[in-house]
């Protein structure tokens, strides 16, 4: 297998050269699936970004359809930033946040509309909202969506307050042109960092789920770094008043290493889906990565669904992915440690266990997973691809591991706890063609080949 075919996903949507970062636009428009993502020529996180589109039928097969929105306008001629997308009138809406630099460096943004009946070409509409008094410039990443129950639209933006601290502006409109500032949505009172990226507002059942992906300082072996990460909360939204007050603390998205900015959106199923920029960090971390050589980086994860049960938001792969199965392999594994040589990196993988089990597996020399029932601790190794040691994560099992599902497209590796109580994200490069699995009690395996088609060529 050659170094291309081993790295670059084939089912993920992905760039065929260049950078990708935030998913932006997520509908379903007259059947078909629609997914714009911030997109540069060269591989690089920093430059006058574009959004560029790509349409599926299944979730699965994706087709690039090339630039959607250029940075060509007076107001968002530096970049044409992130934002989300929503279907009304038989029309695409897509808005966005337009960045301008000016001359001595300032920063200046708008949020912007978009519309297309065809679904392919988008004829810009300009600002619909300029920057409130008593924010930064840091202030972007829009979120619509239709109140029923008022019918009216609201709109929340991503913002830095002018203390420096992170919040969510409020708007509401009638008509999705002319917007009505409400008001800061998050409680002061609570932390929120120095920036609030990418909200989502999701209702799922009588629950509203709030989604920011916060930024903030934090100190790390004497020096200050930034953490970026994307947290949920449940809580109460006051249309009233415009507040939304969580009842706990943030709860992150995804555990992984290399997961930001998911955006969601409601099919044309009634499916709360999503999907998430399956990349960020540190600058010399994403320069780092070994596709960088080959002209491109980063993808999204695989489409996932929203579920809310039981005061917890879950998360499962949408059952699309299972198209892609093409021969499987099944072993019951008790006591005793089995080999199995695997010809390629695009595979799920299903771990069943009992309730009283100790089990270690290594996947492909870069990826090792432990469990033991007695401290229901899920341990997770990462082969660092520069170190050339294997980063850590312990993960807390609420009740006990029963089941993990291991999704694997290259180097892209998802891995769902138990009914997607706990998702982890990572890129990983593989080393060999192995996977060794120990099990000190019974542990039922179950592993699909996926076919080989390549979305991505």
């Amino acid at each position: 297998m050659d170094k291309e075919n081993r790295i670059k996903p084939k089912h993920h949507v992905a760039p065929k050269t260049g950078f990708l970062n935030d998913p932006n636009g997520l509908v379903q428009f007259k059947g078909t699936y629609h997914a714009f993502y911030q997109w540069l020529e060269e591989v690089t996180p920093q430059g006058a970004k574009c959004w560029r589109h790509c349409v599926s039928k299944d979730l699965v097969h994706w087709e690039d359809k090339g630039i959607a929105l250029k940075p060509d306008m007076w107001y968002d001629k530096n970049g044409c930033y992130s934002g989300n997308g929503i279907v009304f009138n038989e029309k695409i809406y897509l808005f966005y946040t337009g960045n301008v630099r000016k001359e001595n460096g300032d920063r200046e943004t708008y949020q912007c509309l978009a519309t297309s009946e065809d679904g392919i070409t988008f004829q810009k509409h300009g600002p619909v909202i300029y920057l409130p008094e008593g924010y930064t410039a840091h202030f972007r990443d829009p979120k619509v969506w239709k109140d029923e129950e008022e019918d009216i639209w609201w709109m929340i933006v991503g913002a830095q307050t002018s203390e420096k601290k992170g919040n969510v502006a409020l708007f509401w409109s009638e008509d999705l042109y002319n917007w009505n500032y409400k008001g800061n949505l998050l409680p002061e009172t609570m932390n929120w960092g120095y920036m609030c990226e990418c909200p989502d507002m999701i209702r799922l059942g009588e629950e509203y789920i709030l989604i920011v992906s916060r930024q903030e300082k934090k100190i790390e072996n004497g020096i200050e770094k930034d953490s970026c990460h994307a947290v949920w909360m449940s809580g109460e939204f006051s249309k009233e008043k415009g507040t939304f007050t969580p009842y706990k603390e943030g709860i992150r998205v995804d555990e992984g290493f290399d997961f930001y900015a998911p955006q969601s959106f409601v099919d044309e199923n009634k499916r709360t889906l999503y999907m998430s920029w399956m990349g960020g960090g540190e600058y010399d971390y994403q320069m780092s990565q070994l596709s960088v050589n080959d002209g491109w980086l980063h993808s999204f994860t695989y489409p996932r669904e929203f579920i809310y049960k039981n005061n917890w938001l879950y998360q499962k792969p949408i059952k699309e992915l299972q198209s892609l199965r093409n021969d499987k392999i099944e072993k019951h594994i008790e006591n005793e440690e089995i080999s199995l040589e695997v010809r390629d990196y695009y595979k799920e993988i299903e771990f069943i266990l009992d309730d009283e089990n100790e089990f270690n597996c290594t996947i492909l020399g870069a990826l090792k997973l432990h469990y033991n029932s007695n401290d229901k601790i899920l341990n997770i190794k990462r082969l660092n691809w520069l170190t050339g040691e294997f980063d850590e994560k312990y993960l807390n099992v609420n009740e006990s591991l029963k089941m993990l599902r291991v999704f694997i497209d290259n180097s892209s590796v998802e891995i769902f706890i138990n009914e997607g109580e706990k998702v982890i994200s990572s890129r990983v490069y593989f080393q060999d063609n192995d996977i060794r699995i120990n099990s000190n009690g019974k542990l039922k395996l179950n592993l699909w080949n996926y076919k080989g088609e390549n979305i991505n060529e």
